[in-house]
């Protein structure tokens, strides 16, 4: 087969944060080294104070790219592989370190020259255009670049691609659509999960204020701070588990994991949110902005460190649970219930256990390997699925306990009725449990019962058996009916 005849031998020049790939590799850095303590915190924000092109020095020697884990763009990909095939020359010309551009370059092969920041320049705008003067001098080229700082290339460029970002040229061509920031924001903040917070409701509802507006209004302004505050974390976590998340099959399309959500977008998001929730929760008195200081304090925990320990994950995150409803009862004040608290403690310890369950079921890994990010192995499935089943059945045995002391203290109308509220508990519990172990529940089970058709007939069920037996006097029918 005779090979076309090559008549194109422009240059094709390409950038590699947020073009070749969807990240930005000095950022991803920065999170990576941040995560090694407070001293090395200090160490970034000194370096970074002496100037960028020193900051990627450290972070170049410090948290190298892991050039594998890294999500190209296929589009990019694509029009550097055509270059390739015409034999012209394609340039990676990048702000980012000479260290970690140099690897991206070896493990694609695509390039044949490698264009960087150093100890002493930091390569971007003006000083790129420098350097790619210098490299290929008068001669004609393309580049593919992707923000504001590119402008300047753009117009130099014979062909100016671009990927989301407008250039601001005529011989404009769009490599990739721009995509929405404010809906990549309003994913990554998870607004499905503040269901979850809907526990701070449960005071309300158990204490009999349901028809004062005033009570009313205050658990609605405890739902949005504490909603605030969880999307806060949520954007702190995907943050930190940006590598990891890129290796999951599903977490992998995470607004941040998969670059449609900036870095420096996500911090300033959290850094709102979380002030936003606590200037809502100040609002509640102090009782209530305790709680959830002390909520955000414990996710900050977990996300930095906890959830990365065997045990402790799973007690914090049933804490994190009994937390809000400890947050509910302050902000309407009014006492909360000792059999509460240790109901939710044990229950959401057991949905706990679950959640590292799938895990553990869904992992491809080794079974002495651990999880990325996680304190468990392969080889713990078991002794989770038991722990997980055996802090579910004390839960019950709580409710149990509850249903006989209420009935001593003239608090409902039929405390008779309380004995009914193990039976659908106890169903819903073996019944998640047995479809976590058929892999029908996904790594989130407060997620799943909240979507759950069945979980929502039990919740039901348990509201409906709690607001008789307070309030409806048929206890003169019960022995009617052989229930003493």
């Amino acid at each position: 087969m005779l090979h076309e005849r090559i008549t194109d031998e422009t240059p094709l020049v390409v950038d590699l944060d947020r073009t070749l790939i969807s990240g930005d590799v000095a950022m991803e850095a920065c999170v990576t080294e941040a995560k090694r303590g407070f001293g090395a915190l200090l160490v970034l924000l000194w370096t970074m104070i002496r100037g960028r092109a020193r900051l990627k020095t450290l972070l170049a020697r410090r948290a190298p790219v892991d050039p594998a884990s890294l999500t190209y763009r296929p589009e990019v990909l694509e029009l550097i592989a055509h270059a390739r095939r015409q034999r012209r020359r394609v340039v990676l010309a990048s702000a980012a370190h000479w260290r970690n551009a140099r690897r991206v370059a070896a493990h694609l092969g695509l390039f044949d020259e490698v264009i960087a920041s150093g100890a002493r320049r930091n390569a971007k705008g003006g000083a790129k255009l420098t350097a790619i003067r210098a490299s290929l001098g008068n001669q004609p080229f393309d580049y593919v670049g992707d923000c504001g700082a590119d402008r300047r290339i753009w117009r130099e460029a014979r062909v100016a691609y671009t990927v989301e970002a407008a250039t601001g040229v005529h011989h404009e061509e769009r490599l990739a659509p721009a995509r929405s920031r404010l809906r990549a924001l309003v994913k990554a903040a998870r607004p499905h999960q503040w269901a979850k917070n809907a526990l701070v409701f449960v005071p309300l509802a158990s204490s009999g204020l349901l028809a004062n507006p005033h009570a009313i209004g205050q658990s609605l302004l405890a739902f949005a701070a504490m909603s605030l505050i969880a999307s806060s974390v949520y954007l702190l976590n995907d943050l930190l588990d940006i590598e990891s998340d890129r290796q999951h099959a599903k977490k992998r399309h995470r607004p941040l994991a998969s670059g449609a959500l900036p870095i420096p977008h996500a911090l300033v998001a959290c850094v709102a949110f979380a002030g936003a929730g606590l200037a809502l929760a100040w609002q509640l008195g102090l009782p209530s902005f305790s709680a959830m200081a002390t909520y955000f304090a414990l996710t900050l925990a977990y996300s930095m460190r906890l959830k990365a320990a065997m045990i402790a994950d799973v007690l914090t995150l049933a804490c994190l649970y009994t937390i809000r409803i400890i947050a509910g009862a302050a902000a309407i004040a009014v006492p909360v219930s000792s059999w509460l608290l240790l109901f939710s403690v044990f229950f959401f310890l057991s949905l706990g256990y679950l959640k590292r369950y799938v895990e553990l079921r869904s992992s491809a890994r080794e079974p002495d390997e651990l999880l990325s990010g996680r304190g468990y192995t392969r080889s713990d499935t078991e002794i989770v699925a038991i722990s997980g089943l055996a802090a579910g059945m004390v839960s019950i045995l709580v409710m149990v306990l509850f249903a006989e002391a209420m009935g001593k203290t003239g608090a409902y109308a039929t405390p008779q009725l309380l004995w009914l509220l193990p039976l659908p508990l106890l169903y819903w519990l073996n019944r998640i449990w047995m479809m976590g172990r058929r892999g029908q529940v996904d790594s989130d089970p407060v997620a799943f019962a909240i979507t759950d058709a069945k979980s929502i007939a039990v919740g039901a069920s348990l509201g409906g058996i709690l607001v008789v037996a307070k309030f409806a006097a048929i206890g003169h029918w019960l022995p009617q009916l052989g229930i003493a």
